[in-house]
């Protein structure tokens, strides 16, 4: 990548709030529409003035910025972004990034009771104001430039502050994997619901030959706010009306074509109106699949298990409550069989660290991925951590096998009676369906792989009612998750550094998005907006950037604060 076009000379002033040298101008990466050519501006960064607060506002300086795959879909689909508020990128273009660790350079006049210069963060991106989200670097500008400006929606959310202070001994490039690390402990902790919501509207979608269903304890117990009976029998809308006198209960011969419900059950019906059911799902729901369903797969929208959070679960009996309470956890099976397709990926790389140094964790694990690289990293860097537990570690690359029948029967011989956990880190509608029969019995799949809401996946509904198989997904973390990995990473317990592949300056911003679009490093890359001629370097190349720079890396050969001190001291302008 060519940068033949500089940035103008940043002129400097004296700050005398901060008594700091502060530039006039900064640089700053801008998407203005969607795709990469509306990315910057010639492949430049923007050259801006430097912020102005207000009274109620932080200036931050950002010491460095992860890149996500996440920003690779932002840039991709900008105005379409669900998270993105501009309706004119063009006009009002707005900065990625929301991986940032974070300086504060000046303090409004309100707020310098509560925050101070030189203090640390790291924000928690998922930003909350009365219920409505205000993303940074999506809905507010990120920390893909050298300086942000931090508002009261950030420090005065619904959460309260979402900056999270770090210790000064953090390298910045360690503190900005921590963002990444969260969510993928986080996907390990999806509370399951075990009883139907509260103040829930339910659905109930009966076959033609569907009778004899009970309620069960929790649905007796239950005091839904509306229930609506689709082709229900008789006697069962006679016993919903007795068990829910105060509730206003819709009798219908057809699906409602608007109606949104937290609690979902599907009752013997037919394919067609069930998928159309299990589709109208709020936040957070449940969708039960109450009977016989052995001979049939359906078509489930398999982006909203992983944005929307729905669960689906089920029972062959005719207790309607019995599905809340079966294969309800989240975390992999102790002693268990699992499966990471893409599990040597940037993210696939952190999910599979845990499930090989976890106590808790499965005893054989199959890490599959398309690109050998990748491959012969996390079999280098993992291997011998998992021979010296104990555990089978297997990897293999589909592109080694002949056909591709060669391979899923591969993954049958690893695993002849199912896997227990399959973590999906490949976000492929297709990859969900050939991988969901390979689940054993109260197999769990975590769909961890950003597949858009509304991405239909062909899965096995005799699975899900017969063999409790249960497919969960998460998105993104709460600011108490990235609290926990603080304290994971402070007290040792969490090496978060193994993850880092390469680091760059500003200038390669957009290459290194490039490089990560095209899984051009096994892991990830770590941009210091403040080293705009720091080269994009994979970590084992970087002793090249500084003469003597392999004597700072720590035993393991890893970057340390030693590490990052000579990088800054070269190349921070």
């Amino acid at each position: 990548m060519k940068h033949q076009v500089q940035p103008e000379k940043r002129e400097m002033k004296v700050m005398k709030e901060e008594k700091s040298v502060m530039p006039e101008k900064i640089l700053a990466w801008q998407l203005f529409g969607a795709g990469f050519e509306n990315f910057g501006r010639d492949n430049e960064p923007s050259v801006l003035p430097m912020p102005e607060i207000a009274d109620d506002e932080l200036l931050v300086k950002i010491e460095a910025i992860g890149l996500c795959f996440s920003d690779v879909k932002l840039i991709r689909a900008g105005e379409s972004h669900p998270r993105v508020i501009s309706k004119n990128l063009k006009e009002d273009p707005v900065i990625p990034g929301h991986e940032a660790v974070m300086s504060i350079v000046k303090v409004g006049s309100k707020i310098q009771d509560k925050f101070k210069i030189g203090q640390r963060y790291i924000i928690q991106a998922d930003v909350y104001v009365n219920g409505v989200g205000f993303a940074y670097g999506y809905a507010l500008n990120g920390g893909m430039a050298q300086y942000s400006v931090i508002n009261q929606k950030v420090l005065n959310g619904d959460e309260g502050c979402y900056l999270l202070p770090i210790a000064d001994s953090m390298p910045s490039a360690v503190a900005a994997l921590l963002e990444p690390w969260t969510c993928v402990l986080a996907s390990y902790t999806i509370k399951h619901r075990v009883k139907p919501a509260d103040r829930s509207d339910m659905l109930f979608v009966f076959g033609s030959h569907a009778s004899g269903y009970e309620l069960g304890k929790l649905l007796a117990e239950a005091t839904p706010a509306s229930v609506t009976l689709v082709k229900a029998p008789a006697g069962f809308a006679a016993e919903i009306a007795k068990a829910y006198p105060d509730t206003e209960v819709k009798v219908a011969s057809a699906l409602p074509a608007d109606g949104k419900y937290d609690d979902i059950f599907l009752c013997g019906c037919e394919r067609a109106e069930g998928e159309a059911a299990a589709k109208a799902g709020k936040i957070g729901a449940c969708i039960n699949f109450i009977g016989d369903y052995s001979r049939e797969n359906w078509m489930f929208d398999v982006g909203s298990i992983h944005y929307q959070g729905w669960f689906y679960q089920g029972t062959t009996g005719t207790d309607l409550s019995a599905a809340y309470g079966r294969n309800v956890r989240s975390s992999v099976r102790k002693g268990g069989t699992c499966w990471l397709p893409g599990g040597a990926g940037a993210m696939g790389q952190m999910h599979t660290q845990l499930a090989v140094d976890s106590e808790d964790g499965p005893a054989r694990i199959l890490v599959t991925d398309m690109d050998k690289t990748r491959i012969a990293h996390v079999k280098e860097q993992l291997g011998p951590i998992a021979e010296k537990r104990g555990i089978e570690f297997k990897l293999m690359n589909p592109a080694d096998f002949a056909s591709p029948q060669e391979f899923d029967d591969a993954v049958t011989a690893f695993a002849p009676e199912g896997f227990d956990d399959i973590i999906m880190l490949v976000p492929v509608p297709a990859l969900v369906s050939g991988s969901a029969k390979h689940l054993g019995k109260d197999g769990l799949m975590n769909i961890f792989a950003g597949i858009p809401a509304g991405k239909e996946a062909e899965l096995p509904t005799a699975g899900i009612a017969a063999n409790g198989f249960r497919f969960i997904g998460s998105s993104g973390s709460r600011t108490e998750d990235l609290r926990h990995t603080i304290r994971l990473v402070e007290a040792g317990t969490l090496n978060p550094v193994s993850a880092l592949a390469a680091i760059g300056g500003m200038k390669v911003l957009k290459e290194g998005l490039e490089a990560v679009a095209n899984a051009k490093f096994p892991g990830k890359t770590v941009i210091f907006p403040n080293c705009p001629d720091m080269p994009l370097t994979a970590v084992d190349k970087m002793p090249m950037l500084v003469p003597g720079l392999e004597k700072t890396f720590a035993a393991d050969g890893t970057y340390t604060t030693a590490t990052e001190a000579e990088l800054l001291r070269k190349f921070e302008k």
